[in-house]
């Protein structure tokens, strides 16, 4: 039999040349890492702390201020993804009055009591200006401290004073 004739039987039959196989071949892997944030301040029931201005004298008023605490830590913890920038906003709470934050009396919500947010160690009240926190590379984790600060006129009512402030994280 002839080579031709040999090779044409053999590829009839299902046999192939050994140099004919492939025995390798490369696949590609790659993924795509997307920016994003988690606030690491959870006080439980969706919030993220309280600042407790603690007691003050109503009759003689005075100056009180404190720091936003959580469960875990003082002030905001914010793990992002290294590299990103984010900008953190506060609103003007429940009950602003002429763009002011004030804590509302819990039964006499006329009875109120003015107050400032200052956050990151700034002398400016927080006010509807974004905070910018940068995340560089190798950096994780961020903490963002705040703290309200009030002055308690005097003769108010007695009572418990509340506000609830929304922060808003964007990238």
């Amino acid at each position: 039999m002839r080579p031709a004739a040999v090779a044409a039987l053999l590829i009839a039959a299902g046999w192939t040349s050994p140099g004919v196989a492939e025995t390798s071949r490369a696949f590609r892997v790659g993924a795509i890492i997307a920016n994003g944030c988690a606030i690491s301040a959870d006080a439980g029931g969706g919030d993220w702390g309280t600042i407790d201005l603690g007691s003050v004298d109503g009759l003689g008023g005075g100056s009180v201020q404190a720091s936003l605490t959580t469960a875990t830590a003082a002030g905001l913890q914010l793990d992002c993804t290294p590299g990103m920038t984010v900008n953190l906003t506060a609103d003007n709470g429940g009950q602003p009055l002429n763009g002011v934050r004030q804590l509302v009396h819990a039964t006499r919500p006329a009875d109120r009591v003015p107050y400032q947010l200052f956050a990151n160690g700034s002398q400016t009240p927080w006010t509807s200006q974004a905070i910018p926190l940068a995340f560089a590379v190798g950096t994780s984790r961020l903490s963002l401290p705040v703290q309200a600060r009030a002055v308690v006129p005097r003769g108010v009512v007695a009572g418990r004073y509340s506000d609830v402030v929304r922060i808003t994280v964007t990238w």
